[in-house]
Parts: structure tokens; sequence; C-alpha cells
């Protein structure tokens, strides 16, 4: 047989030699364009979102908390020399698509110590509560004062852009938890309470602003915008500095 009528046998043990080195070159060349296809369609991707949940992993918190417009936790500075002003602010949420508003009602100013799971992201902290994790307890001595919040102060009347989003999810739940690929799960979350931000937005898409929606009364109104998520809108109304808290109080919705 001459070279150029080499064919492989199966019963063969080796495959002919000029045949074996066109098949490992082939072989080779498939690899690296797989590999490459690879990576190019990985720098494509979105980044997932920076967000944590720490499932599984209970932790205690104590602080005073407050009930409007969402459920939070204030949990003070741990040092003596401060009393007042400094302290982090967690958002309260239940297990599930809930709120807190079920557990915390009544419990207005209340010092307790609190059991869950946390939740954050971009300097922003909820905690999940635990089945029976909610006990009033007195305040730790150097905090038996309260913790001081500067009253809220109005920033105007603005109308933003933005998308809106279930602030459980986006904080760190789920990846990812923005637009029409989330947009079922957020309606669900809405509905059961969980508080709604605004996300606004660069030219680049960071975020450059959230802000926790109520009515224009200052109260929780979440049912008022679960048909909103996952989707560019525009809101009107007075912009409130509450603390550590951008809060909206939504006049007007315009969907663009």
């Amino acid at each position: 047989m001459t070279e150029a009528g080499e064919f492989y046998v199966g019963y063969h043990p080796a495959a002919p030699t000029r045949l074996a080195g066109r098949l490992r070159r082939i072989v080779t060349l498939l690899l690296v364009v797989v590999a490459l296809l690879a990576v190019a369609l990985a720098l494509t991707q979105d980044r997932a979102d920076p967000g944590v949940f720490e499932y599984g992993h209970l932790r205690a918190l104590r602080g005073q908390l407050r009930e409007f417009p969402y459920p939070s936790l204030l949990v003070p500075d741990p040092s003596p020399t401060n009393r007042s002003a400094a302290y982090t602010r967690y958002l309260l949420v239940a297990e599930g698509k809930h709120g807190a508003q079920a557990l915390t009602a009544g419990r207005d100013g209340a010092w307790v110590e609190l059991t869950g799971t946390r939740i954050a992201r971009e300097g922003r902290e909820m905690l999940e509560l635990a089945p029976d994790g909610l006990m009033e307890t007195p305040p730790a001595p150097n905090v038996r004062m309260g913790i001081q919040i500067p009253p809220p102060t109005s920033l105007g009347v603005e109308t933003l852009t933005g998308e809106i989003v279930d602030s459980k999810c986006w904080l760190g739940v789920m990846k990812p938890a923005t637009r029409t690929v989330h947009r079922g799960c957020a309606t669900r979350c809405l509905s059961g309470g969980i508080p709604p931000l605004l996300l606004v937005r660069d030219t680049s898409g960071a975020t450059t602003a959230q802000l926790l929606l109520v009515g224009t009364d200052g109260r929780a109104a979440h049912e008022r915008f679960k048909a909103l998520v996952g989707r560019d809108v525009e809101l009107t109304g007075e912009v409130i500095r509450d603390g550590d808290l951008l809060v909206m109080r939504v006049a007007s919705i315009v969907i663009p």
C-alpha cells in the first residue's frame, strides 16, 4: 500500500504515522478553539452580583427596633465612648418571600435581640429573622439613653429614573436579582412585604443611589410597586434623608 492510501483499521494497535499526526494536529486545534470560545463567552457575561447571603450561619444582634416605614434594627456602636451617634441599620425580613412587619408589629422603639441570617451589599445590611428569633431585652449600659437619629431631612422633590427591585434578593439572596429574568421572583417578594428599592444608575450601568420607596404618607407601599419590578420607571416624589437611608415618597410613576 502506498503512503497516499493510508487508513486506520480498528483492530490494529495504532494508526499509520502520517494519519495519526494529522489527527493530533486537528484535535489540538479544536481544543484551542473551544478554549478561546469559552474565554470569549465568559468575558461577555455580566459579572456576578457582589451581594452576600450567609445561608446556614445564624448570628445574634442586639439593638433598637424601628417599625416604620419598613422594619429595621439599629445596632449601636459597641464603643463606650460613643453613646448615641454611631449605629448600623439592618433592614429586617422574614424567611422566604415575606417582610418582617408581622414579627415587629407594636414594637417600635423596643430593645431586642434578634437571631437571623445576614444579607449585605454595598454598605447596606439586612437580617433575615429566624423563626422565634426575636426576644425583647434591656439595652447595653452604654446606650441606655437610646439611639439618637437626626430628624428626617427633606431634600426636595426629585424626578428619578431607575429600576425597582426587591431589596432582599438584590442585597444578596439571588444572583441575578434584576431585570426580566428576576421579575417573577421580585413580584412575589414585594407582595409578601419585602421593602422595594429604586436603583439609580449612571451611563456605565453602575448603581449611584438606592432609595427606599414609600407612599406619599411615608408609610410602606410595597404592593404599589410589585407590578413595576425589573423595568425602568420614572418616579417623582419627595426625597427624605432618614439617618443612613434615602427614602422617596412616591407621588407619580411614569413608564418611559
